[in-house]
């Protein structure tokens, strides 16, 4: 996969319709093929963008079946969709429901990883999506959608806002889900975005072989987006990366780079995308005036010329 298709551009972003998302990918058009590390031959599709991934690679267990993802032609628009199908591992008896989302398998704990980094600087408002459902035995597929936040003090994560739609029974043609982000802290920003799209709700990402359903479950899911997030992007796979000390910073800010930078920019923006500063940058470190900051969070963009290298963010403290 090149690694453009692992960027996100930064840009402020208004929704138009289904027929694009807010999140990489998340029309689910573009997939790529992954060589399968043990049979000579074989592979699986996983979806491009670096934010969607599957539990595919579940399929190098010498069993099979482990896919339980694929691209698929029944799409609500676009060519591509996603359909996921809940398995069972014999040689190991585990159920594993048709997932995909923002996660990647563990494989010394046999749990998944969730979450991505939170790229934009507002909050959604809305999580939508198209959705089919094929279960088997009254089994369930549903849509989640997690933001949360590190806290540094009590040394674990904390939930922002959190919603989790079911969907019960055969829906044979494509549906909208639509619902109101639940917030249950509407100050603090998050860092972190976990999205999981299953085909059987009873997925335990804490201990995979604790997951719940029916072999054989299916669900398909298309066009998946949140509304109203606009404000600067991180890229998920930066060009060069940066290091920034002190971080909270007061009256100055050192920046690291790994490789060497010509006509560099540094950039300082406000979480809700108004340019305040802008530094040359040259070589591969340097030392930046920030007095005339106030306390608080700002989003920073590293440029050379046109091409952005790196984004993030950066705490004042006063």
């Amino acid at each position: 996969m090149k690694k453009t298709l692992l960027m996100i551009v930064l840009t402020c972003i208004g929704l138009t319709g289904f027929s694009q998302s807010t999140l990489p990918n998340g029309t689910f058009e573009d997939w790529f093929f992954a060589s399968h590390p043990t049979h000579a031959g074989g592979g699986f599709y996983e979806p491009g963008g670096g934010f969607f991934w599957t539990l595919n690679i579940l399929d190098t267990i010498a069993t099979p079946p482990g896919l339980t993802v694929y691209p698929t032609d029944s799409a609500h628009s676009g060519s591509k969709a996603a359909r996921v199908i809940t398995r069972k591992i014999n040689v190991m008896d585990v159920l594993i429901p048709g997932v995909i989302g923002t996660l990647e398998i563990n494989w010394a704990s046999m749990n998944a990883t969730l979450g991505k980094p939170y790229p934009w600087t507002t909050k959604p408002t809305r999580f939508q999506g198209y959705y089919m459902t094929f279960p088997v035995s009254g089994d369930s597929a549903s849509a989640t959608i997690l933001l949360s936040r590190w806290n540094t003090i009590a040394h674990k994560r904390d939930t922002i806002a959190y919603n989790s739609l079911v969907f019960y029974g055969t829906v044979s043609t494509y549906t909208q889900f639509d619902t109101e982000i639940q917030y249950r802290d509407n100050v603090t920003m998050p860092d972190s975005v976990t999205i999981l799209l299953t085909a059987s709700a009873g997925f335990n990402a804490s201990f995979m072989m604790a997951s719940v359903g029916s072999v054989g479950s299916q669900a398909y899911f298309d066009d998946v987006t949140l509304t109203n997030i606009s404000g600067q992007q991180y890229l998920l796979m930066p060009d060069v990366d940066v290091k920034l000390s002190p971080n909270p910073a007061t009256g100055f800010l050192n920046v690291q780079m790994s490789e060497t930078v010509k006509n560099g920019l540094f950039e300082i923006y406000t979480l809700q995308g108004r340019l305040i500063s802008r530094h040359p940058m040259s070589g591969t470190s340097q030392r930046l005036d920030i007095q005339n900051l106030s306390a608080g969070t700002y989003f920073y963009r590293l440029t050379d010329g046109e091409k952005t290298l790196n984004s993030g963010e950066v705490l004042v403290t006063k």
